[in-house]
């Protein structure tokens, strides 16, 4: 069933047009504030939902113009298969518009619209919206056609690349792919569900332990979690208490783990937990602790900032350039390198006088790079003059 959201008269400029998958919880509150700050634009969905994700999003909140469609659909192991005709015909018949694709660059209905931009058939600009990060799993796992549709589709258009970050014009120097002009957009998180108070970030220094909290999805090749206990040791993980929030297919293994080793009164999995649980979690927690093999963007990480904790995350999370200054407000570690978990935590445990200190860092951090109305702000009049330009 298509479903139609109609916009408000936006004058006579240029109607920009998102292209992607599916309506998420963090995406529909940069869209809302992005068409309160007065883009004319409109957000194409290939479906309301995907195979592994569990959000139910309420349709009442987008408050932005939307049509979402239901082409075909199939979840073929960690790839969602999307094919959208409608969708493509709809976006043919658009004029004076500009599309700016926010899925992934191997969708079927992706891969259509460079191939049409490269035959002259498709008139609009394309610009593209990555979280690019060439130390994921995924984007580790090369090879030579994946390399060639990979640029022909990125540069199908001279439009511009829209980057959630430094990782982002990395990957693309890595991937020797010409960008035209990177527009900054941070991930952004939705900041009215996350905040916390002097008393409770003073709260948390009269916690028995020092709380670390995970907020991982439990799968282990992704988010390396026994691989990081492993690192650690049992004597440095009795020095506190770790927090799992996130369900997964890995759960029974982790939970064989800790009970192999007698830590149940240290390693707590809290199962799946809501935002408003989450927010709470973070509010009683003293570090935010992500350990991942592969993390494009992790809105976690950008969340732990906002609620003012020290952060000790693996460098294979794309925003820890933006999110992490080395000994300031956290550390990292190489997640291969046990000896570099080893180091990086009992530096951590080693400046717990600096806890607060260190997050008080972070909320400026957030607050300079990530602030939702900053960061939509900058990239609207950035992604206008690029338009004006070209």
């Amino acid at each position: 069933m298509l479903q139609l959201h109609t916009e408000k008269d936006a004058g006579t400029m240029n109607k920009y047009i998102f292209f992607t998958n599916i309506p998420t919880p963090y995406r529909t509150a940069l869209y809302n504030e992005l068409y309160e700050q007065g883009l004319n634009f409109e957000v194409f969905y290939m479906r309301r939902i995907e195979g592994d994700r569990s959000w139910q999003v309420d349709l009442s909140l987008l408050k932005h113009p939307y049509y979402i469609d239901n082409g075909y659909y199939k979840m073929m192991g960690r790839y969602h298969l999307h094919i959208n005709p409608r969708l493509l015909y709809k976006l043919f018949k658009e004029k004076n518009t500009e599309v700016i694709i926010g899925g992934s660059w191997n969708d079927i209905d992706v891969l259509a619209l460079a191939f049409f931009k490269r035959l002259g058939l498709f008139k609009q600009q394309l610009h593209f919206w990555s979280e690019a990060n060439y130390l994921t799993t995924g984007a580790s796992n090369d090879n030579i056609l994946k390399r060639f549709l990979r640029k022909f589709v990125y540069q199908s258009s001279t439009g511009a690349q829209i980057s959630s970050g430094k990782m982002t014009e990395l990957t693309f120097e890595k991937w020797q792919i010409k960008v035209h002009a990177y527009l900054p957009l941070p991930n952004t998180i939705e900041e009215d569900k996350f905040h916390i108070t002097a008393a409770e970030v003073a709260a948390r220094q009269e916690n028995p332990l020092p709380v670390f909290l995970l907020p991982v999805r439990l799968t282990e090749t992704v988010k390396g979690i026994v691989n990081f206990f492993s690192a650690l040791g049992d004597e440095n993980i009795r020095r506190g208490r770790f927090l799992l929030a996130g369900d997964g297919p890995d759960k029974a293994m982790i939970e064989q783990f800790v009970a192999s080793r007698g830590l149940g009164a240290h390693i707590s999995l809290l199962g799946h937990c809501s935002t408003e649980k989450l927010a709470s979690l973070y509010q009683s927690a003293n570090v935010f602790v992500l350990p991942s093999f592969s993390d494009a963007s992790p809105l976690t990480l950008v969340e732990a900032l906002c609620m003012k904790l020290p952060l000790l995350v693996s460098n294979r999370c794309g925003n820890h350039f933006e999110g992490v200054e080395e000994g300031s407000n956290g550390y990292l570690f190489d997640p291969y390198e046990h000896a570099s978990i080893k180091l990086a935590f009992e530096e951590m445990m080693a400046r717990q006088q600096d806890w607060s200190a260190m997050g008080e860092i972070s909320s400026q951090r957030y607050w300079r790079i990530f602030s939702k109305k900053t960061a939509i702000r900058n990239f609207k009049e950035k992604l206008q003059e690029f338009s004006a330009r070209a």
